[in-house]
């Protein structure tokens, strides 16, 4: 009997919450995109932006007062997980203990770890690491997983919108796995000494994996870091030994090491995109990324 008051408790709890307006704040383009996707039609919600786009992936960002004002709006608070927002470490229990946390990450298939003998890694570690690839919006299945994630999450906070959430879900989620199709097609037609690629960092790994590609290196590991010239030179030895085929560098990137290594390694570059640049928050904006990404690939494959 306490059990079903506590629950009958828990759901009027959430049915307070949201009987008003919604406001759920993004941290990143990406999670703002598809939150966006899974509430399309849901009436009473507001779905903001904490995070300037052209931050890209916030690794070293540091919380400003007006960051602090939109947490302390918020009802929910959408994050991208994996340990992507390390500047909301203790943040959110402080300023907004009542607002609801969702993690897009939880419960995704496919997550990827970054490992191997690195000089440096995505968070400034040295040496054999295993850290949990926290990109998963940018391969197409994964991003996916996202979706679906969010859906579930807010479905169960929000019962009464539950149905609305899942379909819109299921709808988006549904395209991005057709893409992830196609890119196991182009994947089928690659040669194994087409396979081994380096990239720039960490971002492309959910896409490479689609595509049937192995990351040998990566060359930066974020805005705002570069490779020491022993670094360097030790990058272009080994795409040399390891006949690499290809680079992936990230549109709005800093490639000036990327360049350098790919002229004195001979290696080419593919220059991809992560973020959609115009209607940055249409959904379809972002599978047209993806689209585009595809065309660009089999493009370079069928040179």
């Amino acid at each position: 009997m306490k059990k079903i008051l506590l629950t009958a408790l828990l759901l009027l709890s959430a049915l307070f919450l949201f009987a008003a307006e919604m406001r759920i704040l993004c941290t990143t383009l990406p999670m703002t995109i598809f939150t966006g996707a899974v509430t399309r039609g849901v009436p009473n919600v507001q779905v903001s932006q904490m995070l300037a786009s052209a931050i890209g992936c916030p690794h070293d960002y540091a919380l400003t007062p007006q960051d602090m004002r939109k947490l302390a709006q918020a009802n929910v608070i959408v994050v991208n997980g994996l340990g992507m927002e390390r500047f909301l470490d203790g943040v959110i229990a402080r300023v907004n203990p009542k607002a609801v946390l969702i993690d897009s990450s939880r419960g995704v298939k496919g997550v990827l770890e970054t490992c191997g003998e690195h000089d440096h890694d995505p968070h400034g570690h040295a040496g054999h690491v295993h850290l949990k690839n926290e990109h998963l919006f940018a391969g197409p299945a994964t991003a996916a997983g996202v979706v679906e994630s969010i859906a579930g999450q807010l479905a169960a906070k929000d019962p009464a919108n539950a149905s609305r959430y899942r379909a819109n879900a299921r709808e988006y989620a549904d395209k991005l796995r057709a893409i992830a199709r196609d890119y196991a097609a182009l994947a089928a037609t690659i040669p194994p000494s087409g396979r081994r690629i380096a990239v720039q960092h960490g971002i492309f790994d959910y896409l490479a994996a689609a595509t049937g590609l192995q990351v040998l290196n990566y060359l930066q590991a974020h805005t705002g870091t570069e490779p020491s010239a022993p670094q360097i030179r030790k990058f272009i030895r080994e795409l040399k030994e390891q006949k690499a085929a290809l680079i992936l560098a990230e549109k709005n990137y800093p490639d000036r090491i990327t360049r350098l290594i790919s002229k004195e390694s001979g290696v080419p570059v593919l220059t991809l995109a992560v973020y959609p640049e115009n209607d940055a928050l249409n959904p379809e904006g972002y599978l047209n990324v993806f689209k585009n990404n595809l065309k660009a690939l089999k493009a370079f494959y069928k040179k």
